[in-house]
Parts: C-alpha cells; structure tokens; sequence
C-alpha cells in the first residue's frame, strides 16, 4: 500500500464527518490497495451509520416512552386506573420501565378496589346499624306511645265498666258547656241509674253486679254516637254528655240506649237476670252550672224512677216531664 492516502479516501472521510453517514466508495473487487481501503473505509461507515441511527431510534423512543409515561400518569393522578404504557416488549430498560408502570398501576387498581369493597361494606353495616337503631328507637317510642296512652287510660278511665272516671267526667262535661256557651250550641246531660241494682247484689252477688256494671259500660260505648261522652257518676249511676244536642234528639238516643239496655243477656248460674235502666235527661240552659244541670238531670232520673223505672224522662228549661217509657 501506498503511503500516500488516496485523494477519494480523504474526500470519503470529510463527507462522513460532514454527516455523510450514507455514503459509501466504490470497489472494483480487485483488492488492490485502492479496493481495500474502499472496503475498510464502507466496513467503517456502515458501523458508524448503524450507531448513530440506532442512538437517533433510542432517543426518538425515549422521547416517545417519557411522553407515554407522563400521559399515563396524569390519567392515574386523576383517577384513571384503566391507563397503561403502551410495551413494545423489546426487554430494555424502556421497555422494563413500562412494564413497571403498568405493574404498579395495576396493583394500585386492586388496592383502590378493596379500599372501595371495604368501604362499601362499612356503608352498608352502618345502613344497617342505623335501620336498626332507627327501628329499635320507633319501635321504643311506639311502647312509650302505648304505655303513655295506658295511663292516660287508666288516669281517665273507669277500670270496672271502661267509660270515663268520675274525675275525667266532669272535666268534659265542663269543656262542652263552656264550648255550647262559647258558640251558642245546644248540649243535653243526662243521668242513667240501673234499676233493682241493690236487688242483684243481694241475690246473686256482687260480682254479678259488677258484671251488669261491665256490660251496660260496654253497651253505651257501642252504641252511643262518637261526638258523646259517657262515665262512671257513683255506684250503678252513669252521667251522659250529648253535645250538639237538643232535648227532643236527645230523648231518641237515650231511648234507643235505654232499649239496648233492655236487650242485654246476664246469666247466675241457671239463672238469667233481667237488667234495665231508668234515664233521666236535661238540656243545658246558658249561664246555668255543672251542678245545676247534674241536678235537674238527676230529678228528671227521680222522675223516671217514680214512673215505674226502665223508661227515659226528658225535662226542658221549665221543669216540665216529657216522659218516653217502653
């Protein structure tokens, strides 16, 4: 070989530095100094050429993985777990990056899906807690509601025939008179006794008494209208309050109690016993009393006693009978 460099191999290297990386001499395949120079110099470029492209690849994919990543990782910032780097599965470090990410993501997946069954679980078992400390707590004060409705009961009530007490009477009998006097609305009292009472307890006992008592208690609350009150006066005497009511319609409801009265079956033993009752009735008269009433009401119930019991006496504002016998 020459020691002087041939002039095409010198222009060969300036093209190569000057980017040239493509460019290749030619060869005549007759392995002169000429050829070989040729070929070491193509053997040199090819070598210079494939690592530059390939840095130039590797730079250009790197570049494309960062912005791959970034992609991904924004959408799993905001809550997309579906996101994933997209392998070319080449086994470098680019392509082990990926899977990482994947990896990584997909495990923070599962952890966010049992956070959220967990969750859900805990939402549901306190669901349930609370329907069931609300369902304890209604039906607590549904048994505060019955057990204040009870006293109230038994705070108003006659234990014996299940009308008024005595006490709760006369405070209803006070609220309709002062309603009548208020709106100006008729309001009639009477007073119902049962007949022959001491007559049963001594023949039979008190406590068939007692049961006549229960019966015609049960009777009234039947049969008398929902607007009327009735309760327990003092021994077998019973006080009604028909507000809303005139002498005469009066007169009809008590004579259709009276005749219900009548109708009741009472047994001793073998024996039936009769049971009626004598009803006397008044209708209020303005700026007269509780007391006045109860006691003309009681004379008109006299009154009906004396005409032979087991009838209704109705007495208007002059005192005057108007008796409705069976």
């Amino acid at each position: 070989m020459s020691d002087v460099i041939p002039e095409s191999l010198v222009e060969a290297f300036l093209r190569l530095c000057q980017g040239e990386f493509a460019f290749r001499l030619p060869r005549n395949n007759s392995r002169d100094a000429q050829d070989t120079a040729a070929f070491f110099f193509n053997a040199i470029a090819e070598e210079l050429e494939r690592m530059i492209t390939s840095s130039i690849e590797q730079e250009q994919r790197l570049a494309h993985a960062v912005e791959s990543l970034s992609a991904v990782l924004l959408r799993v910032a905001a809550g997309d777990l579906t996101a994933k780097v997209e392998r070319d599965y080449r086994g470098d470090s680019v392509d082990v990056l990926a899977f990482l990410v994947d990896n990584t993501v997909a495990e923070l997946r599962i952890l966010v899906a049992e956070r959220e069954r967990r969750a859900e679980e805990d939402r549901q078992k306190l669901e349930r807690l609370v329907e069931q400390r609300t369902r304890e707590l209604r039906e607590s004060l549904e048994e505060q509601k019955k057990i204040e409705q009870r006293l109230r009961e038994l705070a108003t009530t006659d234990a014996l025939t299940g009308m008024l007490n005595r006490r709760r009477l006369f405070e209803v009998a006070e609220e309709e008179l002062s309603r009548s006097a208020r709106y100006k609305r008729p309001v009639c009292i009477a007073m119902c006794d049962l007949d022959h009472f001491k007559e049963i307890n001594d023949r039979h006992g008190h406590c068939v008494g007692d049961d006549a008592l229960a019966l015609i208690g049960k009777t009234l609350r039947a049969i008398l209208r929902r607007q009327d009150h009735a309760g327990r006066y003092g021994g077998e005497e019973i006080a009604i309050v028909l507000p809303e009511t005139k002498l005469e319609i009066a007169r009809v409801v008590l004579e259709r109690t009276r005749a219900a009265i009548e109708g009741l079956s009472l047994e001793a033993g073998n024996e039936r016993v009769p049971v009626t009752a004598s009803v006397g009735v008044v209708e209020w008269s303005p700026g007269e009393t509780l007391s006045d009433t109860l006691r003309r009401a009681d004379d008109a119930l006299y009154a009906a006693k004396t005409a032979g019991r087991n009838c209704v006496v109705a007495r208007d504002d002059a005192a005057e009978a108007l008796p409705g016998a069976s």
